[in-house]
């Protein structure tokens, strides 16, 4: 029943439609044609039995005179000439005593019918008292006609066989009517299907042709209209995006102006306020050495500025090579903990399983400055006398890298915006740190995952495959 129900699936509205006219004409055309059948045979039948009725009739008219005469040389003679009626096999007339008086057979077959006939003798008889008159009838004998209905069968066979012939004739007309009529309704679906297809794929300029019934003119035109309503969205959906384009590269150069503006403007305010110092001419040699120191560190910070930014707004391709993360870990904890040792936070490095395998195709140096800069972060957020964790995992296919302070943490409202460019919660920072590793680790297909902990730290996840 499912094969069924899947092969009636396949089927098109031609397909589907051709079977139902066929089937529909070939049962009208069988039940018209045994009906009619049946009436032909039937009809030859009653005629054929009044034929034969007729023929007893005629014979015992023609009967009478010989049985009163008992001459039953001429009564042989009407029998024999009757069995030269076609389907006639057998004559008997008998004496009304029973009597066989004349007998005449083609064949000692029983045959498959008979018709019996009296012979009546009609008398009349005068009153001459009265002047009236009376009828009579005696029965002189009767008549028997045995007979085959081999031809009427022939016959009804033939009419079959032509009913039949007629009934293939009819449905292969209907099926080459249906295919002519259905060509005309399938044809514009099809051309649809096609067109729609067109317009899935991105082709707005397919129309259709109206066709030569109204409904398919109707169809057309609803297509066509909805085609070029969609061509005009698109232009003016297109025309709204490159608004938007415009209005958020607007409103970025903006936030990177007043970003820039304000990350330039306090460290040109130190470097002012040195050389102010330095332009007077009683200063001791000490200050005079603290007021460039501060030059050169505000230079520095305003180089490490404007070299973020760079990086962030035109990264390099990414290089892949084998890269055994492990290694790579260990050098970043190894030289991040020769800067932030000194100030009292220690960075410590784990791995978890045993031995796993910890090679992978990546960009070394984006990889591990983009590690570099959450371990930073992280650093950042930690207090003397507190640890940074990093712990590097394998399950199944994906590696983790997990990097967790012991800080206040990140607050609630905070969480869906750290990885926004230009976002910083601190005093000094450009907000690119996390922005820039998000970049480079997505570029790497992973994902950069933050989990809050509590009551404080935070914990940032990397996944790799």
């Amino acid at each position: 029943m499912v094969t069924k129900n899947l092969a009636m699936t396949d089927l098109n509205f031609q397909q589907r439609l051709a079977i139902g006219i066929v089937v529909l004409t070939i049962l009208t055309t069988l039940t018209l044609g045994f009906i009619g059948s049946r009436l032909s045979e039937d009809f030859l039948l009653i005629r054929f039995k009044d034929r034969m009725d007729f023929l007893a009739k005629f014979l015992a008219a023609n009967c009478e005179l010989g049985i009163l005469l008992d001459d039953r040389q001429m009564l042989q003679r009407l029998a024999a000439n009757l069995l030269k009626e076609e389907d006639v096999i057998r004559v008997v007339i008998k004496s009304g005593s029973g009597k066989i008086l004349a007998r005449a057979q083609v064949s000692d077959e029983p045959g498959h019918g008979m018709v019996q006939t009296p012979v009546i003798l009609t008398t009349q008889s005068e009153n001459l008292a009265f002047g009236t008159a009376s009828s009579g009838q005696k029965t002189l004998g009767s008549v028997k006609i045995y007979y085959n209905t081999t031809g009427i069968e022939q016959l009804s066979h033939e009419l079959h066989l032509r009913y039949g012939a007629v009934t293939l004739v009819i449905a292969a007309g209907g099926i080459i009517a249906f295919l002519i009529f259905s060509r005309s309704l399938t044809a514009p679906l099809e051309q649809l299907i096609e067109a729609a297809q067109d317009v899935a794929q991105g082709n707005l300029e397919v129309r259709l042709s109206e066709g030569t019934l109204p409904e398919t003119r109707k169809l057309a035109r609803a297509f066509n209209t909805m085609t070029e309503a969609l061509k005009q969205s698109r232009k003016d959906l297109e025309q709204t995006y490159q608004q938007l384009i415009q209005q958020k590269a607007l409103a970025e150069i903006g936030h990177f102006a007043v970003t820039i503006a304000h990350e330039v403007k306090n460290p040109l305010g130190i470097i002012k306020g040195a050389l102010d110092i330095l332009k007077k001419p009683d200063i001791d040699s000490e200050t005079r050495q603290t007021m460039i120191d501060y030059v050169e560190d505000e230079v520095m910070g305003l180089d490490r500025l404007i070299q973020d930014f760079l990086e962030f707004s035109r990264p390099k391709p990414l290089s892949f090579s084998q890269v055994d993360l492990d290694g790579l870990v260990a050098h970043i904890v190894q030289r991040m903990n020769l800067e932030w040792k000194p100030r009292g936070i220690k960075i410590g490095y784990q791995t978890q399983g045993p031995d796993p395998d910890f090679e992978i195709q990546a960009d070394a140096d984006l990889l591990s400055r983009a590690i570099a800069n959450i371990v930073k972060n992280a650093c950042e957020a930690s207090k003397p006398g507190q640890t940074v964790n990093i712990s590097l995992s394998r399950t199944g296919g994906e590696i983790a890298i997990r990097i967790t302070d012991q800080g206040p943490g990140i607050r609630k409202e905070d969480l869906e915006r750290i990885f926004q460019p230009f976002f910083t919660t601190r005093a000094k920072g450009t907000g690119l740190g996390l922005a820039f590793a998000k970049r480079i680790i997505e570029a790497h297909m992973g994902q950069l995952v933050v989990h809050p902990n509590e009551p404080e730290g935070t914990t940032f996840e990397i996944i790799l495959d």
